[in-house]
């Protein structure tokens, strides 16, 4: 049994389940509020009342104090895709080091990959995390302080490639998923179903509002003319909205009108399901897109 967690910057998320055999079958969904700005940008500004909502979460649904997955996700973390030569994944470790070899304070970075394209349909290419040893080690020493033991820590962008790469009906697409965190605003293009570029924005306005709206709108419309400049001939087919709060209701129709795109939440597929329900994994789509993710491979 999996449980992977998912600290936001308003809540934690929690899901168990089993992956096996390329499909994923979510048990049992939990969240509890975090106080205001505990967590910031993805940053713990309040370890206590984080430990607290951990606590809280961990008393009432009595879940297993070992073999735990996080998934965090922050600005500060540092990604890029690189064209890498075929060879052992040792030797692809240091390479993606070098990729921020020119970053300021490099050694007090640590670094992963996730695998693009293996180079049976192209070159050889991977997905390159940096973070910072200072934000893992935040979190690490809120869960030991509740001797609750971690197994992984993984990246928002990377467990969203995952999830990308299981979907059937997302991993051939040209498409962008924007997931809204609060203030926070993640857009990811996929061209041909593969990583291309992540963009990242933080709304001024209020969620819900004309502002807002006019921000989403802008941070899309970007991203489609950046995939535009990179290939004329594969436009963006479909937009995938993330995080909608109370009051975005009409968001999709109205972004869709605005950008000439179909804009939608993420669809159901027949290898992702909760409690065996592929329509039940939709909802869960909508708003647990990292912790879902973060179970695939795991």
């Amino acid at each position: 049994m999996i449980t992977s967690v998912y600290i936001s910057n308003d809540k934690i998320q929690v899901l168990t389940g089993d992956y096996a055999k390329g499909a994923l079958d979510v048990k049992s969904c939990m969240y509890v509020s975090l106080p205001e700005k505990a967590v910031v940008n993805g940053t713990i500004a309040n370890e206590v009342g984080v430990k607290e909502a951990l606590q809280k979460l961990w008393d009432k649904y009595n879940l297993p104090k070992k073999g735990i997955s996080l998934v965090i996700d922050s600005g500060t973390i540092l990604n890029k895709k690189a064209v890498v030569p075929v060879l052992p994944k040792s030797n692809i470790q240091s390479l993606v080091q070098d990729e921020f070899k020119d970053v300021d304070g490099y050694t007090n970075f640590l670094f992963d990959y996730v695998v693009i394209e293996d180079g049976h349909n192209g070159d050889p290419m991977v997905f390159c995390n940096a973070v910072s040893k200072e934000l893992v080690a935040s979190y690490i020493r809120v869960f030991k302080g509740l001797d609750i033991q971690l197994s992984s820590i993984n990246t928002s962008v990377a467990a969203q490639l995952a999830f990308v790469q299981a979907h059937p009906a997302l991993n051939r697409e040209n498409q962008i998923i924007l997931v809204a965190d609060g203030a926070s605003l993640t857009s990811v293009l996929y061209m041909d179903g593969k990583y291309s570029f992540c963009s990242r924005s933080r709304l001024v306005e209020q969620r819900a509002t004309e502002g807002s709206f006019t921000e989403f709108a802008r941070a899309l419309s970007s991203l489609i003319q950046f995939a535009r400049s990179e290939n004329s001939q594969k436009p963006v087919k479909a937009i995938y909205i993330c995080g909608l709060q109370q009051g975005e209701e009409n968001l999709c129709g109205r972004l869709q009108s605005a950008l000439g795109c179909p804009v939608t939440t993420l669809p159901a597929c027949d290898n992702i399901t909760c409690t065996k329900d592929k329509n039940k994994a939709a909802i869960l789509m909508a708003d647990y897109l990292y912790p879902l993710g973060n179970m695939i491979n795991q």
